[in-house]
């Protein structure tokens, strides 16, 4: 995995990695490991090969690279050879002010800086719940199934499918081995599935490191989320952006529910009983902006479509 990811980087390309699986088995383990091992090899052919890197291009400073904060994710992607780690990137991408202009600034420099060749890896509890376009720019998918084991995964090299990941083929096998009662689970019969890895454990001196790094980051942001807190309640965040078409689809409030703790069918049902409560109309679909459009922008591009009909006809 290493070398491969090594290859990448010295052909020009970034590599954004994510890293997926349950609570506490082992996802940030997995990207640190990664990353000092990345680092260390390309210490060694900046040493013995005539590269174009410079000293300091892919060192991985723990105390600089864990990132754990939207603005520094997005002062990362302005850095050219760098590693960076986003160790909780369901809060980045998802928390309370997702909506705000630096959630589209993020997915912009991810997509503008791809020739930086950064090698990124950001640890989410679930995949599908991250933005599309980010689930696009993901070059290998690491699921962690257990501790010190992880399903290596990669898009489909397709030409017409626009779901490189196949997802709703993939759910379906899923859900075969599972109905089947399956204590085997059939990671082969992925179309995605491309192997599986062993990884180890952090040394005791990088796990008290690691460990130190993520209570001082958490505490800033509990901070910062106090602040916020006085100012408007997550869920009534929520539903201003809702109410103001600053949601793009269903996998931002999927992404909200996981963020939050709360279950997605009850997120669901609380908003339609505020949007009934207030008197408006409760399909929380027709307030997307992504996809297919709302009923307000369906009749607006028909009464304009009528429109232009009529002058052609005259």
């Amino acid at each position: 995995m290493v070398d491969m990811i090594v290859r990448v980087l010295l052909n020009k390309f970034d590599c954004i990695i994510l890293i997926d699986g349950q609570r506490g088995l082992g996802k940030s383990t997995l990207a640190h490991v990664l990353a000092k091992r990345v680092a260390n090899r390309m210490a060694y052919i900046r040493r013995n090969y005539k590269t174009e890197m410079k000293v300091g291009d892919y060192s991985f400073l723990p105390k600089r690279d864990l990132i754990y904060r939207r603005e520094k994710v997005i002062e990362y992607f302005n850095q050219w050879k760098r590693i960076g780690i986003a160790d909780e990137m369901i809060n980045v991408t998802f928390n309370r002010d997702f909506y705000q202009e630096d959630q589209k600034n993020l997915i912009k420099m991810m997509n503008m800086n791809r020739d930086h060749c950064n090698l990124f890896i950001a640890c989410v509890p679930q995949f599908q719940t991250m933005d599309s376009q980010i689930k696009g720019l993901t070059k290998i998918r690491l699921s962690v199934v257990r501790r010190g084991l992880a399903i290596i995964q990669t898009q489909n090299q397709s030409i017409y499918s626009t779901d490189k990941w196949d997802s709703a083929n993939n759910q379906k096998i899923e859900r075969e081995w599972m109905a089947s009662g399956s204590k085997n689970p059939r990671y082969t019969r992925l179309t995605t599935f491309r192997g599986v890895m062993k990884f180890p454990d952090l040394s005791p001196k990088d796990r008290e490191e690691y460990e130190r790094i993520k209570i001082d980051e958490r505490n800033i942001i509990a901070e910062t989320e106090m602040n916020i807190n006085q100012k408007r309640e997550p869920f009534d965040e929520l539903m201003f952006s809702l109410e103001n078409k600053g949601i793009k689809n269903i996998d931002v409030l999927r992404g909200f529910a996981v963020a939050n703790q709360m279950d997605y069918k009850n997120l669901r049902r609380k908003m339609v009983t505020k949007l009934r409560k207030e008197g408006k109309p409760d399909k929380i679909n027709d307030y997307f902006w992504d996809g297919e459009d709302s009923k307000e922008i369906k009749a607006d591009k028909t009464n304009k479509s009528l429109a232009a009909l009529g002058r052609y006809e005259g």
